[in-house]
């Protein structure tokens, strides 16, 4: 549910005749990373205009530089470090969300560690010091000290399945505390890194709790992912765990796919070709690590040093004629 400040924000970028263009999402997928450079992110690049910018729990990101950026939705899951003498501005389409448990802080605070948008400051290394969430900071909220307030999501996910029939794939979903839901957006992927959305879907009619249904009918034969992204009425997304779908009962290649510790381990099985690409996803979608390797039948072990504790998708494919993936705790 949004507050009555995200309401008033809606009718402000509506009667201006300001619209917030489709944002490309980007995750930090290197803990303690600098914002600068290239392997904190996932898409191999910095954050550009119309990014929508996430820092998982768990993750720091060091803002050392300044930037100014246009139509992004930073949400902060983790935790956004502002380093000496450095500013982020932002526009008057952009959005920062911290949730519960992320924090803004500032390492060595000054009165240039500054948080702006649209020439407000709202957050101010000297004198805020650290903001914890659930807040957020648009165009509407105040200016530092008082340039967060809290903010309540539009959408809670209650559970996401997804069942295989003849030739289909039939996705089911559950919410709560739906308010100001554009509608949400199907989405659909062989590899989990790219991902096509596949259909749209009207919001409920109730603010409780609602229940959705949708059939791929054009489902892939090979093993494929499928995640749902919730658009508000103000462009800002919110994206469903990923539900992985095996293979129709006509494949044979298989995988046998365990992790002790650190290490994800892989034995193919009556695979095809000469190589095989292994990928270790997060249940957000985003590709963690990824390694191209021979298609022996043998054993393969792939290190993830770089993973926090918690649940990943490990995807075997060779790119093109299957996919196998198996979820694992590392």
């Amino acid at each position: 549910m949004k507050s009555k400040l995200n309401i008033l924000l809606l009718l402000v970028l509506f009667s201006t005749g300001v619209a917030a263009a489709p944002r490309t999402l980007i995750t930090v997928i290197v803990n303690g990373g600098n914002w600068s450079s290239t392997s904190t992110w996932s898409l191999g690049r910095i954050p550009a205009n119309n990014d929508s910018i996430v820092i998982p729990a768990g993750y720091t990101v060091i803002l050392d530089n300044s930037y100014t950026l246009n139509n992004v939705y930073i949400n902060i899951a983790g935790t956004l470090n502002f380093n000496q003498n450095n500013t982020l501005a932002l526009d008057v389409n952009s959005v920062v969300n911290i949730q519960s448990g992320g924090t803004l802080t500032a390492t060595h605070p000054t009165p240039n560690e500054l948080l702006t948008i649209n020439g407000v400051t709202k957050y101010d290394g000297k004198t805020d010091g650290s903001i914890p969430g659930p807040v957020q900071a648009n165009v509407m909220t105040g200016s530092s000290p008082s340039g967060f307030s809290e903010v309540i999501l539009p959408v809670n996910f209650v559970s996401f399945t997804a069942i295989r029939g003849d030739g289909t794939v039939q996705l089911n979903w559950n919410t709560t505390g739906e308010i100001n839901n554009s509608h949400f957006e199907v989405e659909r992927s062989a590899d989990g890194s790219a991902w096509q959305t596949i259909g749209n879907v009207a919001p409920g009619t109730s603010s409780l709790a609602n229940s959705y249904t949708y059939t791929d009918e054009a489902a892939p034969v090979a093993q494929t992912e499928y995640r749902i992204r919730q658009v508000d009425f103000n462009g800002n997304s919110l994206y469903s765990s990923v539900v992985v779908v095996g293979a129709a009962a006509n494949s044979t290649a298989r995988a046998k796919i365990f992790a002790n510790g650190k290490t994800v381990s892989i034995f193919p099985e009556n695979i095809s070709g000469s190589r095989i690409t292994v990928r270790v996803i997060t249940m957000g979608g985003q590709v963690l690590q990824q390694e191209t390797v021979e298609a022996a039948s043998g054993r393969i072990d792939l290190s993830v040093s770089t993973a926090s504790t918690g649940i990943y998708v490990v995807q075997v494919t060779d790119g093109s004629q299957w996919a196998l993936a198996k979820k694992v705790m590392l």
